[in-house]
């Protein structure tokens, strides 16, 4: 059962039977709901990205904000059950009971209501959650599947005849997977998967899944531990399920990289091969599942299993290719570098005049390989084909590699030798977008401490003890190493987004920024505590002012200190509350989203005591005694206290096409700080160019296009943007 959300932002009394309430914006950047009676602390609520879900534990009426809309919904529900749970995702929210289930979906703005069949399982068997744009909930006869973006909820039949166990739950932007099994020992697993593409559920089933990983647009399962052997995938764009097997033996290629500093991650490795004919030789097969079309792609090869002749080596998986590497016996062990493009579903083969050595290693990360010899280090990237040696300087010894960090893009890396008493290291770069090999330089006396990889720098941490310290940060966009002089006892520290320095001896915070290779430097230090994500930094100054660091927007905005006793955040939103001076703002929110801080002001007389206060990623939640809800609606708020943005440290903004999944026209949205030539081009997802939207000078502000699809298929679509030293590249779906 659907039921709209009644639109209640703005001025709007409704008398109820039970029940009194109002919403206003009277508060800028907050919308605030009067339910007109007295509240306790006995509700069921849940804050997810742009959307979240309020009622008292024993109500009937459920009430929703969605950042996306700026709104409040409210909804009566038949049931004298109390609400047990409550969880919400980016886009969707939950509210349940022992009967039914109550989804929100933000994208819409309104309810849908699952009186379920079959009974839960308990909630640490994950029976019930919110992901991205789908919420979902398992019993012991079905699985029920909530979609957002049309507010649909579909199932499909699970018996096992008690409450189901939930393995996991995987998701990414665009499909959800659950790991089911029964309370038998022995029984099948069952994978149950839903595309948010193609808006279908699949199943799968097995009595043997010991192995399950989880990819972007996908995932793949299998056993490669003994016989039955088999592997397989799942991906989002078609909604389906595809295997292979084998009775030899199958073995998977582990990604080889941190998460942090790849992605998308599109593509996994098998290999199998035949049975030995009676001369000794064997096929060794290639098994590549490609995501982004759903199925397998092959490459095979013969070789002597007696180890003579040629002979498989090592392999690696990467986000968006493999490799995999023989020898060749009868040609001086020269080896030969196979490799596959998740783009152009190719396997080409490589001679970069590497001669085997079982103490060669080699690297892969999004599409870079590294490889590393006795005499040279060769660096590759599957995507623009492009090359670069390092002809090493430690002659007939294999150099000690301290550290190695692959992104998508690059490669950097820390060496030094092993002859005795030689202190010499070298720290250098390669960037696979410009085929560039740089060296960096940085004092001898300092000792390697750690290193931290990211998709768009990395960074190597040198220590002393005695005299400043150094950071050498590489920038891919830049494709540039700044050297950091790091003064004895300051704090820095990387993340995701960004790299912070904060020297307490001159009060100046600098941040570099990953994404666009900027600095920002904020003129304090700290005089408390410093709370940091990998988006988002605030700490209260030493100059009695609060400063807010977003990676998001690359700038910093500023408030007069005021003394709080709570906080509470998620990545992208930090919400201070309870001021110990009762005249002050109830609330401080800092929104990395925009860079901003905005405040709240309530006060004990007029809304009572603070009951809760919940963060999320992109809206808030705070509650009072006396019947007042105010949800953190940043669509009211994006123009104030521009002033304290420094917009033109902004190197570019690429946003995500709106709307998305569409059928025929879409808005892309992109922001310049600086003139320049820009060219906006879409590709299909095999890396074919479709069309070229823009490729002109332009100015530095907002800019936009449209982009007319029609005569195209329906499926997935890259857009990229090129700028001056910028690559940037989203996903976007046609449908019909």
């Amino acid at each position: 059962m659907k039921t709209k959300g009644n639109y209640i932002r703005g001025l709007l009394i409704a008398i109820m039977f039970s029940s009194l309430y109002t919403a206003f914006s009277q508060y800028p950047g907050w919308d605030m709901l009067y339910l007109g009676k007295t509240l306790t602390s006995n509700n069921k609520y849940a804050v997810g990205g742009s959307c979240l879900i309020f009622s008292e534990t024993s109500s009937n009426h459920v009430y929703a904000f969605s950042s996306i809309s700026g709104a409040w919904d409210s909804t009566s529900i038949a049931t004298t059950l109390a609400w047990t749970y409550a969880t919400a995702g980016e886009k969707c929210a939950i509210l349940l009971n022992d009967s039914l289930a109550v989804f929100y979906s933000a994208i819409n703005h309104d309810f849908t209501v699952l009186r379920f069949e079959g009974q839960m399982g308990t909630v640490n068997r994950i029976s019930f959650g919110c992901y991205s744009t789908i919420g979902y909930l398992v019993t012991n006869s079905k699985v029920y599947v909530f979609d957002s973006e049309d507010s649909q909820i579909r199932s499909t039949n699970y018996s096992s005849g008690e409450p189901t166990f939930i393995g996991n739950a995987y998701t990414s932007d665009d499909y959800l997977c659950l790991y089911l099994y029964p309370p038998y020992s022995g029984s099948p697993v069952t994978l149950v998967a839903y595309s948010c593409i193609t808006k279908t559920i699949s199943e799968y089933t097995n009595e043997n899944m010991p192995m399950f990983r989880h990819l972007e647009h996908g995932f793949i399962f299998g056993n490669v531990s003994g016989h039955p052997y088999y592997c397989g995938g799942y991906s989002s764009y078609t909604g389906t399920f595809v295997t292979k097997t084998s009775d030899i033996i199958i073995s998977d290629v582990l990604h080889q990289y941190d998460l942090n500093r790849v992605y998308p991650r599109l593509c996994y490795q098998f290999n199998s091969r035949s049975a030995v004919n009676p001369d000794g030789i064997a096929t060794l097969y290639l098994w590549v599942f490609n995501t982004i079309t759903g199925s397998f792609d092959d490459f095979s090869y013969n070789y002597d299993y007696n180890n003579s002749h040629l002979i498989p080596s090592n392999g690696g998986t990467g986000g968006q290719g493999i490799f995999h590497t023989t020898y060749d016996k009868d040609n001086g062990d020269k080896v030969n570098l196979i490799t596959y493009d998740v783009y152009s579903r190719a396997f080409t083969q490589h001679d970069f005049d590497i001669v085997y050595d079982y103490r060669n290693v080699l690297y892969i990360g999004g599409h870079i390989i590294a490889v590393t010899t006795k005499d040279k280090l060769v660096f590759y990237d599957i995507l623009s084909g492009k090359s670069a040696y390092y002809y090493s300087d430690w002659q007939s010894e294999f150099a000690r590699l301290q550290s190695i960090e692959l992104g998508n893009n690059y490669v950097t890396t820390l060496y030094y030798p092993l002859s005795s008493g030689t202190q010499e290291k070298t720290a250098f770069s390669y960037n696979g977008r410009t085929g560039s090999l740089i060296k960096v330089s940085f004092s001898p006396t300092n000792s390697y401490s750690d290193v931290f990889g990211t998709i768009n720098y990395s960074l190597i941490e040198f220590v002393n003890y005695t005299q400043a310290a150094e950071h050498l940060i590489y920038s891919e966009v830049n494709d540039s190493w700044l050297v950091k002089n790091v003064p004895s006892g300051n704090i820095t520290a990387g993340k995701t987004g960004f790299y912070f320095l904060m020297d307490k001896n001159v009060h100046t915070t600098s941040f570099f920024n990953a994404r666009s290779g900027n600095e920002i430097v904020i003129p304090a230090s700290s005089s408390g505590t410093n709370h940091f994500t990998d988006s988002i930094f605030v700490m209260p100054g030493n100059d009695q002012n609060y400063y807010g660091y977003s990676a998001i927007t690359n700038s910093f905005a500023s408030y007069p200190l005021v003394y709080y006793s709570s906080y509470d955040y998620k990545n992208n939103i930090y919400i201070y509350y309870s001021p110990l001076n009762p005249t002050n703002p109830g609330n401080l929110l800092f929104d990395g989203n925009l860079g901003i801080f905005v405040t709240l002001n309530t006060n004990s007389q007029t809304h009572g005591s603070r009951i809760l206060t919940k963060a999320g990623e992109k809206t808030a939640l705070t509650v009072f005694s006396k019947g007042y809800l105010f949800a953190y609606d940043p669509s009211e708020i994006t123009s104030i206290e521009e002033a304290n943005k420094d917009i033109s440290s902004v190197a570019y903004q690429l946003q995500q096409n709106y709307p998305n999944p569409f059928k025929t026209d879409t808005k892309i949205r992109w922001k310049l700080a600086n003139n320049g030539h820009v060219v906006l081009k879409i590709f299909d997802f095999t890396g074919r160019e479709i069309r070229t939207l823009v490729n002109e000078n332009q100015l530095p502000g907002e800019h936009k296009v449209i982009f007319n699809a029609k005569g195209l298929p329906a499926g997935v679509y890259f857009y990229q943007l090129r700028a001056t030293g910028i690559i940037e590249t989203k996903k976007m779906i046609v449908c019909r």
